[in-house]
């Protein structure tokens, strides 16, 4: 965002979420922790983050009997209608990457789309509409699924095609297990059987991976970056910055429930804020209530933020105190799935 002197921009920004052991979802019944920047100067916008990308997930287009994983193809036309609009730029999830990765500057409002599991309405409903618009694509499969040539998945020419067409094939393991409840073999397991079907069959090994459920764990995360993959994605909402963590980043998952043009359109205009030193590590948390801490790459910032705690039962009232620029969040009852 490029701002003029003394001016004031507000500035809504999903930042993070984090997941309690009983697997609170994103969108449905996952934590959001919501930061609200009100204020900002040319000053802090210099010792701030440089570049925001924001990352939309879809699973299934036209298919009403998934509502949670579904979205209408009324919904995704008003998306990608605005997504159109000459003030965003659609661009790949490995342009997005490889931009952090050299420093390179992203056009303003950077978007990115993806599709997770390889349903067939990818190509029946979804990529010929994205195709209409020159949008660029990244699909996230798990290999059994595609291997046992279920009806409603993908084939093996299907993806085929779609990457002679120029879509992106990303990694999503074997079986589309929750990561977090195997051992450590099983999960390299996942991971290694995957790779060797990608390359048989499409003659590469993703560089781009997306956890199953978006769950993952610090061990999780220790064993993916053992890979090598150049980035890694989960299901929380939140806006990709040079600060992120490019081994568990966000994206805006999109329904029937949550796929409205409001949301859509707030989300889309989003920009980073820049922190580190972010509590708890692991986002599989193991003590509730959660301490919530982080710091501020521009400590002035610090003053004109509020940060907004949610769970299944609504706005969780929260103490906050601000040290110069660390700022800590103290929870004040146990979080509800």
């Amino acid at each position: 965002m490029i701002l003029g002197y003394k001016e004031t921009v507000s500035i809504k920004i999903f930042f993070m979420s984090f997941t309690y052991k009983l697997y609170i979802y994103i969108g449905l019944i996952l934590l959001i922790l919501v930061l609200i920047i009100i204020t900002t100067t040319p000053n802090a916008k210099a010792s701030n983050i440089k570049d925001s990308a924001v990352v939309y997930m879809y699973h299934k287009f036209g298919i009403g009997k998934y509502p949670s994983t579904n979205i209408t193809l009324e919904q995704f036309e008003s998306h990608l209608k605005e997504f159109s609009k000459e003030k965003y730029n659609v661009v790949s999830l490995d342009y997005i990457i490889n931009s952090f990765n050299t420093q390179t500057k992203l056009p303003k409002n950077t978007i990115g789309i993806s599709i997770d599991d390889g349903d067939k309405s990818i190509i029946t409903e979804a990529w010929p509409r994205m195709k209409k618009y020159g949008f660029p694509l990244t699909v996230f499969v798990s290999t059994e699924p595609i291997d046992a040539k279920l009806s409603n998945y993908l084939s093996w020419d299907d993806i085929r095609n779609l990457k002679s067409e120029g879509v992106i094939i990303g990694a999503h393991t074997r079986t589309h297990a929750n990561l977090t409840e195997l051992a450590v073999n099983e999960i390299k397991d996942e991971i290694e059987y995957s790779n060797k079907r990608f390359l048989n069959e499409i003659n590469e090994i993703p560089q781009l991976f997306a956890y199953p459920y978006g769950e993952t764990s610090m061990q999780v995360i220790n064993i993916i970056k053992d890979y090598k993959f150049k980035a890694a994605f989960g299901q929380h909402s939140g806006v990709i910055n040079e600060t992120s963590d490019f081994n568990y980043l966000p994206r805006f998952s999109l329904n029937e429930k949550y796929g409205n043009i409001d949301r859509v359109i707030f989300s889309a205009n989003a920009k980073g804020i820049g922190i580190y030193d972010f509590v708890p590590a692991d986002p599989l948390l193991s003590e509730n209530p959660p301490f919530i801490g982080f710091s501020l790459l521009d400590k002035k910032l610090a003053k004109t933020l509020n940060c907004f705690i949610f769970d299944s039962k609504g706005n969780v009232e929260i103490e906050q105190y601000i040290f110069g620029e660390r700022v800590e969040n103290r929870v004040k009852r146990k979080l509800n799935a």
